[in-house]
């Protein structure tokens, strides 16, 4: 079966003045290639929240977090997402996603238990090997059942 999400995410200048517009934005450097040369940048910026689809540019064959650190899904709550930028991310770049390091913490929970809190950070390379993002996901697992 083809894979199709094939390893990196293209940085396409179209995609970004789609995204501009999905979010109304109108800055010029954003969506003219003239005007990003002329602000000394090598391309059309990519908005800051453009990078939020980097999890669907991830191999379809590397294996889902929860399952590489065993959670039980019906207990598992969506605790952030950051963003933490090297530098710009501009058109005509290929970002690839590599696991980083996960941190494990845990919290005691005034209703639910003992919580296990799961902070995975991911590093985004562009082509040429440089590290441009690194996102930081939090999962937290609760310790079962919430008690009244």
């Amino acid at each position: 079966m083809a894979d199709i999400n094939p390893p990196g995410m293209p940085i396409e200048r179209g995609k970004i003045h789609e995204f501009a517009n999905s979010i109304g934005c109108d800055e010029p450097l954003y969506h003219d290639a003239e005007a990003a040369r002329e602000a000394g940048l090598p391309g059309v910026v990519a908005p800051l929240t453009y990078t939020a689809a980097t999890a669907f540019f991830q191999s379809s064959d590397a294996p889902h977090l929860s399952k590489k650190l065993g959670l039980d899904m019906r207990f598992v709550l969506h605790g952030g997402q950051e963003f933490f930028y090297e530098r710009p991310v501009f058109a005509g770049e290929t970002l690839t996603a590599e696991q980083g390091e996960i941190i494990e913490s845990t919290k005691e929970g005034k209703r639910g238990g003992t919580m296990k809190i799961y902070d995975s950070f991911t590093n985004f390379k562009n082509q040429d090997g440089e590290l441009v993002l690194r996102v930081k996901n939090t999962l937290i697992q609760t310790g079962g059942v919430v008690k009244e």
